[in-house]
């Protein structure tokens, strides 16, 4: 259903490990790892899911306003994500050092077809 985009996405943001479309009841629906073929997700992916949900309504909370992308930044790696509802966001897990706003970019192209998918 979805594998056609976010093979997209990974090919097309450089050094990308994989993407995946995630439920923020934390299902992934789909996901693809960095050849762009359908993987099993990680756990550390479900439990971004959860991150997320309470970011959204913590934001909600403090009237932060629409919430569109979240940034998460370890030594290891560049987890990026963006809503696509309010339940599901499209994540994109990037290697640590990789530039960050062409990421966010390549999310922001690929969202719309993702959200028609939906």
């Amino acid at each position: 259903m979805f594998e056609s985009t976010l093979k997209r996405l990974v090919a097309d943001a450089d050094g990308a490990l994989g993407a995946a479309v995630l439920s923020l009841d934390g299902l992934v629906i789909e996901a693809v790892d960095e050849t762009g073929a359908p993987c099993d997700p990680e756990v550390a992916t479900l439990e971004y899911a959860q991150v997320f949900k309470q970011l959204l309504a913590a934001a909600e909370e403090i009237e932060l306003g629409r919430v569109e992308r979240f940034t998460v930044e370890g030594h290891k790696r560049l987890g990026l994500a963006r809503v696509l509802s309010p339940h599901y966001v499209v994540a994109l897990n990037l290697p640590a050092g990789a530039i960050e706003a062409q990421g966010h970019f390549h999310l922001r192209v690929a969202a719309p077809d993702l959200g028609r998918e939906l």
